[in-house]
């Protein structure tokens, strides 16, 4: 974010992007180990774009990353451990395959259907599989996939693209 030559003599952190729900007037926090003083007379006009703003030492700037960082890998933990099939009155049954001998036709092949969409996931590569059942089964967008795993967007979409290149020719469709 910081616009210096150095890049070491300071960083800047959207406080409303890294900390979603946030309240106040400021924005901006300017993580540096220089005294405000020395910091507004060697990059005062540089950093007026950011007003307001608060001033953190490196110590603080990186707890702050490090609760980002853990909290980003306790998301993407519960999204590969979290059970897609959990129980559903009504619907799980019919997932599971629990089914009486007389359900209608449509309802055993939509079953073979949902089932050999279950086994093309399976073979995807570790990466595409996580995105199209968080793509698939969770609603998550593009864009809310990519946040949760620190990744651009633009790589979320190339892998679903071929994610869905991938379950065409195991479902041969």
């Amino acid at each position: 974010m910081n616009s210096n030559e150095n890049k070491t003599e300071y960083d800047v952190i959207n406080l409303g992007y890294e900390y979603p729900g946030m309240t106040g007037g400021v924005k901006w926090a300017v993580i540096t180990d220089i005294d405000v003083e020395t910091l507004m007379e060697m990059y005062g006009s540089e950093l007026e774009q950011y007003m307001p703003y608060v001033v953190m030492s490196k110590e603080q700037g990186e707890a702050f990353r490090e609760y980002d960082r853990n909290e980003k890998k306790h998301e993407m933990r519960r999204m590969r451990y979290h059970d897609l099939e959990g129980y559903d009155e009504g619907t799980t049954e019919s997932i599971k395959g629990i089914y009486s001998n007389d359900e209608p036709e449509d309802a055993v092949m939509g079953k073979m259907e949902h089932e050999r969409f279950k086994e093309a996931i399976e073979k995807l590569p570790t990466v595409q599989k996580r995105r199209c059942i968080l793509y698939f089964y969770h609603g998550l967008s593009e864009g809310e996939i990519a946040r949760a795993e620190g990744v651009t967007q633009q790589m979320v979409a190339k892998s679903l693209d071929q994610a869905m290149r991938n379950l065409k020719a195991f479902l041969k469709l």
